[in-house]
Parts: structure tokens; C-alpha cells; sequence
């Protein structure tokens, strides 16, 4: 299984600009072989049991697809690290302070981003969020005992982070809570059946899928358009 900054991502956007309340069908078929997210979860879910509480030490790269408390502790400088969360897709992400010991006036930061940032693209886009991209950043160094819990506005989120002093660190805990009406998705499984309701909105939506594979649009109403039938395939 490659790491999750290994292997090649594979974006398929779909944006719905819904006029009324609607609904979408998307089958995804012919997964590839890799499935970092589905994987991880699964494997740590047979961990716990009922009631528990998931802990562990995050690496300065990292990705968490789980609920939980992760600590962060730097034995040297780290200078460049970063955390990815993601949920099903009608979830959204809780992050909590728990505990931060960093240097903000030496050079240090921790900022939450309401998304994630991959090669240089955000996700969602600036052209889909509800946010502008200014106020989809939260830096802890900036708000403080301010806002000591962030939600996401979809099933992903991220944090960075820069601490240049061993044995400086942070502990956070990650929740996740139920989207009625999940707009922006990034599917954690290359296979399955989804259903996307936006109701009384006009705005822009997108699904995206980090693998190569086959989506079959089964049912999509946009106002005017009805029984659009659409296969898109991806090749890595």
C-alpha cells in the first residue's frame, strides 16, 4: 500500500450548480488496487471497542481517516508538516485544542485549513466553498483561547504546523458530526453508490475521487436537465 504522499492522485470533479432541491446517483466501479483511506480505517476501527477512545502519536506527515486524540511532539525541528483528516462523505470535521505548547513569536505556527491542499490545488475549490479563501485558514497563533474548536464545512480538513523546538508540541482531538446535506465530497472508497441532495440552493457542488475509475451518473436533475447519463473514465 503506498503512503498516502505516494501515490498519484487521481482527481475526477463533478460540479452540480443546483436550482432546487435534487437528487443524484454516482456508481463507481473498477477500483484500483490501492485504497490508503479505506484501509487505515478499517484497520483501526478493529482496535477499538465500544467506548474507546483512539490515541497515538502523529507523524509530521500524516493522514487520519478516525476519531480520536493524536499529540504531536517534535524531537527536533520540524519545519514543513502537515495533517490530513477525512471523514464518510456526510460527515464534517471536528478539530479541538487540547493542549498547545509552541512558539508563535519564534518562528513557529499551527493553522487549521477548512479542506485540504494538495500539489498546490485546494480543495474544495475557491470557485465551490462557502468561504473566501482568507477566512478558510485559522491560525492558532493569531486567535489563541479564541476558537479552541474548528469544523469543517465538508468531509475533509487539514492542519499545518512548524515547530522549531524539540520537544514542543500540541494535542488535538478529531470529531466528526453528521451533514444532512453534504455539497463538497472527497469519497475515502473507489467503489460504492452516492447520493447528493442539495435543497433550495444555488450553488456549486463537487464529488472527487482520488482513484482511477469508472462513474456511472444514474439519475441527475438540474432544474431544465433530466435523464443525463454520463460515463467518465479516468486512466492512471
Amino acid at each position: 500500500m503506498l503512503s498516502a504522499f505516494q501515490f498519484q492522485c487521481h482527481f475526477i470533479l463533478i460540479f452540480l450548480a443546483a436550482s432546487k432541491g435534487e437528487t443524484r446517483y454516482l456508481e463507481v466501479r473498477d477500483a484500483g488496487e490501492d485504497e490508503p483511506f479505506l484501509l487505515l480505517s478499517e484497520d483501526l476501527k478493529r482496535e477499538l471497542s465500544a467506548g474507546q477512545v483512539y490515541r497515538r502519536s502523529l507523524r509530521c506527515i500524516d493522514m487520519l481517516s478516525i476519531e480520536g486524540q493524536f499529540t504531536f511532539t517534535a524531537n527536533q525541528p520540524q519545519l514543513h508538516c502537515a495533517t490530513f483528516f477525512i471523514g464518510e462523505p456526510d460527515e464534517l470535521i471536528t478539530i479541538d485544542y487540547d493542549f498547545v505548547n509552541i512558539d508563535c513569536k519564534g518562528g513557529d505556527f499551527l493553522k487549521v485549513f477548512d479542506g485540504w491542499i494538495l500539489k498546490g490545488e485546494k480543495f474544495p475549490s475557491s470557485l465551490d466553498h462557502p468561504l473566501p479563501t482568507s477566512e478558510r485558514y485559522i491560525d492558532f497563533c493569531e486567535s489563541g483561547n479564541i476558537q479552541k474548536s474548528i469544523r469543517s464545512s465538508q468531509n475533509v480538513a487539514m492542519i499545518f504546523f512548524r515547530i522549531h523546538q524539540p520537544g514542543n508540541g500540541f494535542t488535538i482531538t478529531v470529531k466528526k458530526n453528521t451533514n444532512l446535506f453534504p455539497c463538497n465530497v472527497i469519497s475515502q472508497t473507489p467503489s460504492g453508490r452516492f447520493t447528493m441532495v442539495i435543497p433550495h440552493q444555488h450553488r456549486n457542488c463537487s464529488f472527487s475521487i482520488i482513484y482511477p475509475v469508472v462513474i456511472k451518473i444514474s439519475d441527475l436533475i438540474l432544474g431544465h436537465l433530466n435523464g443525463l447519463f454520463l460515463k467518465v473514465s479516468c486512466l492512471s
